[in-house]
């Protein structure tokens, strides 16, 4: 392990834009928030404003085009949920068809046909409930993701209430809550944020990567949505997170792992077995440049892969007290961002390791040794959302294929 801040392979860092924050996108004018998804435990608001006003121009603020949009991806309480989502009425029973229509009851299971059908609550209830609370910031990459805690804003230093809440006890000492914000958001992780309408496996063959995968990656590669890691894998940002810097990679603490100890207040020596690591969830990012995908791994890179598993599992003994053969060490294809990454994650929290999407690295290591070219021969099989654009680009380069295939059988 290498305990040095090494830079080789890395990108020169990334100047620190001002860290916005969400009281600000809040109390901005206009805002908007609208719920995109909800589960059991998470929520993604997305919140439209418009970008703060130049004080050169007056008028760069006004313009429909320009309006900002940021993820508010929220780690929830039931309470929080029935706020952004209440239960659904109940569905009209067979006793209630046959009922008198003219009859009271009948009157009011119509209403409640009615109320189903909202599908979802009203933008200034969202905001209402976000202003509810303060937001202090735990982390953030000097890009457009920041790490923050929900806290009450009932009680000020003085020991005055500074306002009533909007949701009496939603803010209370047990109704805090955890966020990851990105602002600016993309279209991409904003399509990522919500459910999706429909998936279908995709088999992609070296020349669908080539003509239709490749120049996709790339054209995300040059833009600036990447511009975090470096950040990162530097060691500038996000060092309470951090748990190795070897010189060819960086292990730090995955933002999935929301129930992790904060990384500001608890030491970690107290993060040794602790009731959280049942959700271990842990990443590591190379620091080399151009390693994009597991399209690119080649033999030469066996060493690196081998190092990651060896380094990464043992720091996660030290640290969590878990055994290696306890932990799950895999990549996805595709993966969330094009910068090659790896996931470790405990056998028990299954999160990410779909068998359509998940390759293990001690599978990779293996199929590397056999052949150095093995990934940029092999047809490797995925879900997409049927709503990407990847995924109907694809379709057309299969079914291209597909007839080029029939014309020489036919020939």
């Amino acid at each position: 392990m290498d305990s040095q801040n090494s830079k080789e392979g890395a990108d020169e860092v990334v100047s620190d834009p001002p860290v916005v924050r969400p009281e600000s996108i809040l109390s901005f004018d206009g805002a908007t928030a609208q719920t995109l998804s909800i589960s059991d435990q998470h929520v993604n608001i997305l919140v439209t404003h418009r970008p703060e006003k130049d004080e050169k121009n007056d008028n760069s603020a006004d313009d429909v085009d320009d309006m900002v949009k940021s993820l508010f991806k929220l780690t929830l309480i039931p309470f929080h949920r029935d706020i952004l989502n209440p239960p659904a009425p109940p569905k009209e029973t067979d006793g209630d068809k046959n009922s008198d229509p003219k009859s009271p009851d009948a009157k009011r299971t119509k209403r409640t046909d009615e109320t189903e059908k909202v599908e979802s609550v009203p933008s200034s209830t969202v905001l209402s409930f976000l202003s509810d609370f303060h937001f202090r910031l735990t982390s953030e990459s000097g890009a457009e993701y920041s790490y923050y805690e929900a806290l009450p804003t009932l009680i000020s230093s003085e020991g005055q209430v500074e306002r009533t809440p909007t949701f009496p006890g939603a803010s209370s000492t047990q109704g805090g809550f955890k966020m990851e914000m990105i602002s600016p958001a993309t279209y991409r992780q904003i399509a990522r944020a919500m459910p999706a309408p429909s998936t279908a496996l995709v088999n992609e063959t070296p020349t669908m990567y080539q003509t239709v995968s490749e120049p996709f990656i790339t054209s995300i590669c040059e833009g600036n949505s990447l511009s975090w890691i470096q950040n990162v894998v530097s060691a500038k940002k996000e060092v309470e997170r951090l748990l190795i810097n070897h010189k060819d990679f960086v292990l730090n603490v995955d933002t999935k792992w929301r129930s992790h100890p904060d990384a500001l207040l608890i030491p970690r020596s107290e993060w040794y077995q602790h009731p959280a690591t049942a959700d271990l969830y842990c990443l590591g990012i190379v620091k080399q440049s151009g390693l994009r995908t597991l399209r690119d791994l080649r033999g030469e890179h066996i060493p690196m892969l081998k190092a990651m598993i060896l380094e990464g599992t043992k720091a996660i003994q030290t640290i969590y007290g878990i055994e290696s053969n306890q932990i799950r060490v895999f990549v996805h294809y595709q993966p969330q961002f094009c910068h090659f990454h790896v996931h470790f994650t405990r056998l028990e929290n299954e999160v990410g390791c779909s068998m359509e999407r998940g390759h293990l690295v001690s599978d990779i290591v293996q199929n590397l040794e056999m052949d150095s070219d093995y990934y940029k021969k092999r047809t490797i099989s995925f879900r997409l959302r049927t709503t990407d654009s990847l995924y109907e680009q694809l379709a057309e380069a299969a079914c291209s294929e597909m007839k080029t295939a029939e014309n020489m059988d036919v020939e």
